[in-house]
């Protein structure tokens, strides 16, 4: 078996996402959007600033409140007071839950990773 070499600039990237029963939740790109529309207040003002359509941003929130059960937004019409959207308790829990797991798991990752290529 050949070896590599060990300067050779190699690092582990994790995929992760979660999954409700056997139903995809959501995954990073998800997250970004709850943040995005967390930090903006807009879902159109988000959708735009991560260059996604805002249909398709519409459908990712649907499908992630057809999974979940309750809503991960809450919005509010335009009109003189203008409109507006914020996450709802469920969602910033779950940003939360993933954040520090994304963290956990990326750290074992690369524990492992630089213990099995101490190992050769």
């Amino acid at each position: 078996m050949s070896k590599l070499p060990s300067k050779l600039p190699l690092e582990p990237r994790v995929k992760a996402w979660l999954v409700a029963g056997d139903e995809f939740l959501m995954g990073p790109r998800y997250v970004r959007l709850l943040e995005e529309i967390d930090r903006r207040g807009s879902i159109r003002e988000a959708c735009s600033r991560i260059g996604l359509s805002y249909r398709t941003c519409l459908n990712r929130i649907r499908r992630m409140e057809r999974v979940l059960g309750p809503p991960v937004i809450l919005t509010t019409r335009g009109g003189t007071a203008g409109g507006g959207s914020e996450l709802t308790a469920e969602a910033r829990e779950i940003i939360r839950l993933y954040r520090q797991w994304r963290t956990e798991l990326e750290r074992s990752s690369d524990e492992v990773f630089r213990r099995l290529r101490r190992r050769g």
